[in-house]
């Protein structure tokens, strides 16, 4: 059973609460935490619940605009959790692990949902950061410059849309990235490379981001 309790938080094991033994247990590693969870151990589940549910909701949010669908998906990517803590690999970052399920939950939801397609929804990537007198200036520009890049990442392949995607937008590293898409290291660079390439020759092209 799965508590709903409190709005906005996620699926934590049924009489979970923070107690002495939470506590002790806030100590341990991930990989100490799973293997206890994997034995049936709630608390060391809701420990790790605890510890990830910002990271797997925030990486959601970020790859869907439906704030409902991430928060369900961060649900169902804590009860695999759950159903499935003695499988962890310690070889395998907790957080890296947990994205991974979290990715292939929206990917799978999307084919579902879309005749087998399961494209990420486009979402613009972080500006640089502004003076209130220049956000007031240039808003007009910053929205065509925004619709422009949406078009742009768009255009993108796959692959190459959700590397450049986890790398600006959820600011994972190469190595993390590497984990969650299943590829070398050197393919990930490959493909952020052709990815950002491609962006400047879309945005280049696009009179409406130019400056009158």
């Amino acid at each position: 059973m799965v508590d709903h309790d409190r709005p906005g938080s996620v699926a934590r094991p049924a009489g979970w609460r923070p107690d002495a033994t939470q506590a002790s247990l806030d100590q341990l590693d991930d990989a100490a935490l799973a293997e206890r969870a994997g034995a049936g151990c709630r608390e060391a589940a809701g420990v790790l619940i605890a510890r990830h549910q910002g990271s797997v909701r925030s990486f959601l949010r970020r790859l869907t605009p439906d704030r409902d669908l991430a928060d369900d998906l961060a649900q169902e990517t804590f009860l695999r959790l759950l159903r499935h803590a003695g499988r962890y690999d310690p070889r395998w970052a907790m957080k890296t692990w947990l994205l991974t399920i979290a990715r292939r939950l929206l990917i799978n939801h999307l084919r579902r949902a879309d005749n087998g397609n399961g494209k990420l929804p486009a979402q613009p990537l972080p500006g640089p950061a502004r003076t209130p007198l220049e956000q007031a200036s240039e808003r007009d520009q910053r929205m065509h410059t925004r619709r422009a890049l949406e078009r742009a990442l768009d255009e993108l392949n796959e692959t190459q849309r959700q590397v450049i995607l986890l790398f600006h937008q959820s600011e994972m590293p190469i190595g993390a990235i590497a984990e969650v898409m299943q590829m070398p290291t050197g393919t990930v660079k490959s493909h952020l490379h052709r990815a950002r390439a491609a962006l400047r020759r879309s945005l280049i092209q696009m009179p409406e981001i130019m400056p009158s």
